[in-house]
């Protein structure tokens, strides 16, 4: 009987329970209603803004992406003429288009409505300026590509190329200090003794011919064979040759004394 009983008045305080909260869910309903009621200027003003907000993102999304098309189609059209230009013989005339199409990329380059292709973008152009010889223009869009680009092979290659530009330019120190960094992460080509090699060359442009003759020594050594064993042991006899040259010049000064 006892446990009857407890039964008995657990269903009812559960009864009570979800009637008190059915009561309660009403009253909320009625207050609300009666809110409304009572503000329409307040609920046509809400509902006002919340148009107008919607309107905004809408218009805010489709002229991205208007923004966005037109980019797109200014970049494939640069890439066709590029192609065009790249048909006509070396000389002159091929030179200074190739300056005119690398220059006019540099708007491309420089939005960031899609990373990507402005990325695509500076590095087209600034292989267009690097062929027109216009060094330092070159290197700042190379530098543009390699920070826009999200993938370390593509950031390998600007950075790679924006230090043959500053190789070009007998920026030597700038040009070291890139193929530096690409020793470790030059990773699409999967050639990080290429980045060595080149590191090599500007210390000895540079006339640290210690440090140049270390690293082509240790090309030609752990590389035998391959493609850069060869061309640095032509560099260690021409810095060889170098330092040859530079101790006999004061012998020969002191005879004329």
């Amino acid at each position: 009987m006892k446990t009857k009983d407890s039964s008995l008045v657990q269903v009812k305080t559960g009864s009570s329970s979800n009637t008190q909260e059915k009561g309660e869910a009403s009253l909320l309903m009625h207050k609300v209603f009666r809110w409304f009621s009572q503000n329409p200027t307040a609920v046509r003003h809400s509902i006002f803004t919340l148009i107008g907000i919607v309107v905004v993102v809408v218009v805010i999304l489709f002229v991205y992406a208007a923004a966005r098309h037109n980019h797109s189609d200014k970049l494939h059209e640069a890439l066709e003429k590029y192609e065009l230009i790249k048909i006509l013989p070396r000389g002159e005339a091929r030179q200074a288009q190739m300056k005119e199409f690398g220059l006019s990329l540099k708007d491309i380059c420089e939005q960031t409505i899609s990373t990507v292709e402005s990325a695509a973008a500076c590095l087209s152009g600034g292989n267009a300026l690097l062929e027109a010889r216009e060094f330092t223009a070159a290197a700042k869009l190379f530098g543009k590509a390699a920070s826009a680009y999200s993938s370390q092979p593509m950031i390998s290659i600007a950075q790679f190329m924006q230090a043959q530009a500053y190789e070009s330019n007998r920026e030597f120190d700038k040009a070291l200090a890139l193929y530096k960094g690409l020793e470790k992460n030059f990773t699409l080509a999967k050639k990080p003794e290429m980045a060595t090699f080149h590191q090599a060359r500007m210390l000895y442009y540079l006339g640290r011919y210690d440090e140049a003759e270390e690293k082509f020594a240790k090309l030609s050594r752990e590389n035998e064979g391959k493609e850069f064993a060869a061309p640095s042991r032509n560099y260690i006899s021409l810095l060889n040759a170098e330092r040859a040259a530079k101790s006999t010049t004061p012998q020969n000064e002191n005879l004329k004394k």
